[in-house]
């Protein structure tokens, strides 16, 4: 990462991270404790990236973060009151799930249920209690900072989380129900998510992280998430992955995903709906001969909001396969990014790759940067690579008046069929009515206004 191209800390920043370090699940503990002065490190000498980096050329991070840096390095307290039944509405009907609960990054056990733990090693519940003395599982690794994408307030991540899911389940087993992470986020606080999830050989899971914000009625001030997840495959493991981004209009939210894959089948949802500025970066690494990967994605932004995702998807070995398909839907002045890169590296022959970004624009001032890559080192390849942006198209719409629909319910069917396309890739029907029902009802309100 060249210095140019990032800001640095402001003075005192990485400092005050070793003073709030002190403090923190796990202190105290001799590896924990090098990772997290590893990633303070790695924070000085990075900074944050601004536009001059070619992955942030269209996303002001610095403009948006200018307030945030007093706080950066305090993260909230664990002892937070809210009502509880904000819940309620993020509940995912019929599905038969494990609910972790955490506010602020800190977990909640009144609203949770109980950690799952099994004599063989099985585990999925909160992070923190692991930390005083880490399983070999459990993935501390400062050289972290070399992963494509990686960047300054990765590294904070590192130095400052409190808590976050953890799952481990051994060869050979499956979880016996999704584990659902709710992380909640108050007015004016900032948190630090951090999760694991590592599958050995021939394991199964599926996990549901999903973020969402507590308002407060009488503040505009809105929340900063700065969440981390690191997912572990071994050969024949199968993860299913949602990650379901719901914030409010004042929130931040940036979001890292990585994919390390001995093996196995990894397949992403992510579904970016809330917050003033989202970015996501997914990172995912085939590492030995038939994995696959497929990542599915859809943003949806509206009025001032600003929606920033990069994918990227290595193949280091023969006949692996990766699929990627987001869709996006803009209005208002809303202004979104897409960058997918797939490279193939020499020794990575037979292999098998498609890309797709599709977008939808419904309005003249809203904005779109799309840009798909193909990176190919070996000769003996399968790969394809696309990208559209476009508008409501006239024919279908007369089509749909002509048969007695009115131009506003002929604009909402066909912007809720293009974002569904999306949802029906999910293998859990619950999951795919809870986005219907919350995520695409703004949309078809979008579609009657432009009506």
């Amino acid at each position: 990462m060249s210095a140019v191209a990032m800001q640095e800390p402001p003075e005192g920043v990485a400092p005050e991270m070793l003073a709030a370090m002190r403090g923190l699940p796990g202190s105290g503990n001799r590896k924990l404790d090098a990772y997290r002065q590893a990633c303070v490190d790695t924070f000085g000498r990075s900074g944050i990236p601004t536009m001059r980096h070619e992955d942030w050329k269209y996303t002001d991070l610095p403009r948006v973060l200018t307030p945030w840096w007093s706080r950066l390095c305090t993260p909230a307290a664990g002892d937070a009151l809210f009502d509880a039944g904000v819940l309620d509405a993020l509940r995912l009907n019929d599905l038969d799930a494990q609910r972790l609960v955490f506010v602020d990054g800190h977990f909640h056990p009144g609203l949770s249920d109980a950690p799952l733990a099994g004599g063989d090693g099985l585990y999925a519940g909160p992070l923190a209690p692991l930390l005083d003395m880490p399983p070999s599982w459990l993935i501390l690794d400062a050289g972290e900072s070399e992963a494509p994408l990686y960047h300054g307030l990765n590294a904070a991540n590192g130095a400052l989380f409190t808590d976050g899911l953890a799952v481990h389940v051994p060869a050979g087993k499956a979880l016996p129900r999704p584990v659902q992470a709710i992380f909640l986020s108050r007015s004016g606080q900032v948190s630090h998510p951090r999760n694991h999830v590592d599958l050995a050989a021939g394991a199964r899971a599926t996990v549901i992280e999903q973020y969402a914000s507590i308002q407060a009625p009488d503040r505009e001030e809105g929340a900063l998430d700065n969440a981390v997840s690191r997912m572990a495959l071994a050969e024949g493991a199968e993860l299913t992955h949602y990650r379901l981004q719901q914030l409010g209009p004042h929130d931040v939210h940036l979001g890292r995903v990585q994919v390390d894959q001995e093996g196995g089948r990894y397949a992403a949802h992510a579904v970016n709906l809330g917050g003033q500025l989202c970015r996501l970066d997914i990172v995912a690494g085939l590492q030995r001969e038939g994995a696959g990967c497929e990542l599915n994605g859809l943003y949806m932004a509206g009025g001032l909001q600003h929606t920033d995702c990069h994918t990227r998807i290595d193949h280091h070995a023969p006949a692996c396969s990766s699929r990627e398909f987001f869709k996006g839907v803009l209005d208002g002045r809303a202004h979104a990014v897409f960058n997918g890169k797939i490279v193939v590296y020499p020794d990575a022959q037979k292999t098998d790759s498609a890309q797709s970004n599709a977008n939808l624009v419904l309005s003249r001032q809203a904005e779109i940067d799309t840009k798909p890559e193909l990176e190919i080192y070996a000769d003996d390849v399968k790969c394809a690579h696309g990208a559209t942006v476009g508008q409501l198209d006239a024919n279908q719409l007369f089509y749909l008046r002509s048969r007695g629909f009115s131009e506003a319910a002929a604009k909402q069917t066909l912007t809720v069929a293009f974002a569904d396309e999306v949802l029906a890739r999910m293998p859990h029907p619950e999951v795919r009515a809870y986005l219907e029902r919350v995520g695409l009802s703004r949309l078809a309100a979008a579609a009657e206004v432009l009506a």
